[in-house]
């Protein structure tokens, strides 16, 4: 029994070693190489031939997918050969293109691998192409890029395609082309907004597999933008001054931009600037308010964009004026006229016009234009003739700025009527007696009872024997003098005469009357010679008189004087 075993299995193992070694295999492809179109498929024949000894089992597997094998395993005796078909199908996404395969037939007893390669020219006859020269675009926020996009049919049948994108506006979303026609379309594109981004525009053929993409860039910035700001924002100004304030425009953008610039109450400096994106330019703003109170100013820059800024100023009054008189008090005479000099000085910041009123007297100008610092000056003349003697009286001017109706300025004074050309005459004695041919003297007393220093010129009205010296005299205020009226009677005179003094000055004139009695009694009693006293005094006074007119003034009034007693001592002792 153990002998047939073991010739058993010697036998079998003589047999599997005699199958390996007589079953290799021989492998051809027809054709080699072939063309299939992309929708399609091509097909080869695949030989296989066992050139062994023994039967042997193949199983065939292809190395790419797009190869099916049919049928995939085969039994061949020794020496037999069999046919098998290959199909190749190309891919929908495969290009246009020469790929290679390979076959492989593996022996069942063995294991061994024999292998056989061929060719396939995939032609894509359904094909789109999408083309453009610049695929980046860059424009300003608000404006509109267009991108050119050129559509063609690479292959070989008429076609309808279909485009889309997520992004912007297609001139046509559809185009049917023939075989290797281009056609372009138009995309449009803009944003409000700044933005940068990149998407896909897609054309896909609405009766086949031919579908392409081409991705697209698109930016919108901000080209144009500005930003104005005002220094200072707020100031104090007088109104008719000048306020300055800086202008800074600011463009904001990216590209140059011209601004034209423009304010609500005022003119510019300069009305127009052109700036660089990112740049900024300064302009000087000059303001003269012509009110008080506050005052806004808008400035407004306007170019691609527009933006502007608000500031104030607070007008305040920048009218001032100060007035003075040249004298604080002054006296007059009366019945004179007053000037005084009013003084007017502009201490405001602007030129101005100023009024002048008064409240006594006439102003030689009532209105007057003056610069700052300018000094004027007006007369103001007070005629005394309607005022009372001896009284102070308040002179007043004010001045007011015209422009805003204040402020207003007062000068004040006062004016003293002063008794100037005053005074008191009194010729004596009132009364006189005086025997025919003698003489009498009367003391002329001058009292200056006014303020000023004063000439009086002295005559009479009476008869020629009458003379008075000294004819002028100037008396101090305040003070007397006396002056004599010398009567020299002639020898036949007698009655009652009548003498009128006179003394005039400068404005001023006083009249006094004396009554000369030339008495017949003592007359009588003088020619008796009764009394031996009077007829030498008479002897006597005829002797002064005689000298009286040869002396000076002053001689003969101090003759008279004497002459004056000796007739008083005459008349005394003849009682």
């Amino acid at each position: 029994m153990r002998f047939w075993k073991i010739a058993a299995i010697s036998l079998i193992l003589t047999m599997s070693t005699g199958l390996a070694a007589a079953s290799p295999a021989e492998m051809t492809i027809f054709p080699q190489e072939s063309s299939a179109e992309i929708n399609s498929f091509t097909s080869f024949e695949i030989t296989v031939e066992n050139t062994g000894n023994v039967e042997d089992v193949y199983t065939l597997q292809p190395d790419v997918e797009q190869v099916t094998v049919a049928p995939q395993e085969i039994r061949l005796d020794p020496g037999e050969q069999e046919t098998v078909h290959a199909w190749y199908n190309p891919d929908d996404t495969q290009e246009a293109d020469t790929y290679s395969f390979e076959v492989t037939a593996t022996s069942r007893a063995t294991g061994e691998r024999y292998s056989v390669g061929g060719f396939v020219n995939v032609i894509t006859d359904h094909e789109v192409n999408l083309n453009i020269n610049d695929a980046s675009r860059t424009v300003c926020r608000g404006e509109v890029a267009q991108y050119n996009i050129q559509v063609t049919n690479d292959g070989i049948q008429t076609e309808e395609f279909s485009l889309s994108t997520p992004v912007g506006q297609l001139s046509q979303d559809t185009v049917e082309l023939e075989p290797g026609e281009t056609e372009i379309v138009a995309l449009t594109v803009s944003s409000d907004e700044a933005t940068d981004r990149s998407f896909n525009v897609l054309a896909s053929s609405t009766t086949s597999y031919a579908e392409n993409a081409i991705s697209l860039n698109f930016e919108a910035e901000t080209c144009y933008a500005s930003d104005v700001s005002i220094e200072p924002e707020s100031q104090e100004v007088g109104a008719f001054t000048e306020a300055e304030y800086e202008i800074v425009v600011e463009n904001t953008g990216t590209r140059t931009d011209e601004f034209t610039l423009s304010t609500d109450i005022e003119e510019m400096e300069e009305d127009t600037v052109t700036i660089e994106g990112g740049s900024s330019e300064t302009v000087t703003l000059f303001y003269v308010p012509e009110e008080l109170g506050t005052h806004e100013l808008t400035v407004t820059a306007e170019g691609m964009s527009q933006s502007s800024a608000t500031a104030t100023a607070e007008a305040y009054n920048a009218m001032d004026l100060d007035l003075q008189f040249d004298s604080e008090s002054r006296s007059v005479c009366e019945n004179e006229e007053a000037s005084y000099i009013v003084n007017i000085r502009n201490t405001g910041e602007v030129t101005e016009t100023y009024t002048l009123e008064t409240d006594r007297g006439e102003l030689s100008a009532t209105e007057g234009e003056l610069a700052p610092g300018e000094l004027g000056q007006a007369e103001l003349v007070v005629d005394t003739t309607e005022l009372e003697t001896g009284e102070t009286y308040d002179v007043q001017v004010e001045g007011t700025a015209t422009t805003f109706g204040e402020p207003s300025a007062t000068a004040d004074s006062e004016l003293s009527v002063e008794n100037c050309w005053d005074l008191e005459m009194d010729v004596i004695p009132e009364r006189m007696s005086a025997g025919e041919n003698r003489s009498v003297i009367y003391e002329i007393q001058l009292d200056n009872t006014g303020t000023r220093e004063n000439t009086y010129q002295l005559s009479y009205q009476g008869p020629d024997w009458i003379s008075i010296r000294p004819e002028e005299v100037t008396v101090a205020p305040g003070n007397s003098e006396t002056a004599y009226m010398y009567a020299g009677i002639p020898f036949e005179e007698e009655g009652e005469v009548g003498i009128n003094v006179t003394a005039e000055g400068e404005q001023v004139s006083r009249t006094d009357s004396v009554t000369l009695l030339i008495d017949e009694e003592l007359q009588e009693y003088i020619e008796d010679g009764r009394d031996l006293l009077t007829g030498r005094f008479t002897e006597a006074a005829a002797i002064i008189s005689d000298r009286v007119r040869e002396t000076t003034d002053i001689q003969r009034a101090i003759l008279s004087v004497i002459v004056g007693l000796v007739i008083t001592l005459a008349v005394l002792y003849s009682q």
